[in-house]
């Protein structure tokens, strides 16, 4: 909960910035692949993703902001024996697997060009914690790790202005969640497509 707070207040600092500075407003719907150990415990493409962003332009280039948001992932595998964690034995039935994965993110982006530009290409970097949920169900068994843990995004995208306020906004980055004491590190390629609106 600590960690939390700490987040929360650094977010607000970051968004106070520049009270007379431009505000962005950007809300992604998110398709995330698999990589690395997320890909060994669920293979398939996840299609459940949304995430929003409050973002402060500290210059016309720079632009800093807090992000949350939320990704999940499922696999069912095919019927078979599989060893239970809880108890001393195994079950042979179908597995379901889930992945739950909120971000709580500070952010930094880098725009290459201006307001009036026909594209606006970016750079960034989150980082922060994720909620990480981790479930497997075996027929009346389930087992499950939760806990928070340190996150980075780097990511790369850019904005295509309808008019002045309004852009078409895509991104891709790459998340890693690190090893903590109750879950592996997770890693996917995250890719986004939403709205940026400036006020």
């Amino acid at each position: 909960m600590k960690r939390i707070k700490s987040f929360i207040i650094v977010a607000l600092a970051i968004i106070s910035i520049g009270v007379s500075a431009q505000t962005k407003t950007n809300a992604y719907y998110g398709m995330a692949l698999p990589m690395g150990d997320t890909k060994d415990y669920i293979n398939p493409a996840s299609f459940r993703g949304a995430n929003i962003e409050f973002e402060q332009l500290v210059n016309p280039n720079l632009g800093l902001g807090f992000l949350i948001g939320w990704n999940t992932f499922y696999e069912a595998k095919d019927r078979g024996t599989q060893p239970l964690s809880d108890v001393n034995g195994a079950i042979t039935s179908n597995e379901y697997r889930y992945l739950n994965a909120i971000p709580i993110q500070a952010t930094g982006k880098f725009y290459f060009a201006g307001d009036d530009a026909v594209i606006r290409p970016f750079v960034g970097l989150a980082a922060g914690t994720y909620y990480m949920e981790q479930r497997r169900d075996n027929g009346l068994f389930s087992s499950s790790d939760k806990g928070w843990t340190w996150s980075v995004a780097p990511k790369a995208g850019f904005l295509i202005p309808f008019n002045y306020r309004t852009s078409l906004a895509i991104s891709v980055d790459y998340s890693t969640s690190f090893k903590s004491s109750d879950l592996p590190q997770q890693n996917w390629l995250g890719i986004n497509v939403g709205f940026s609106w400036d006020y």
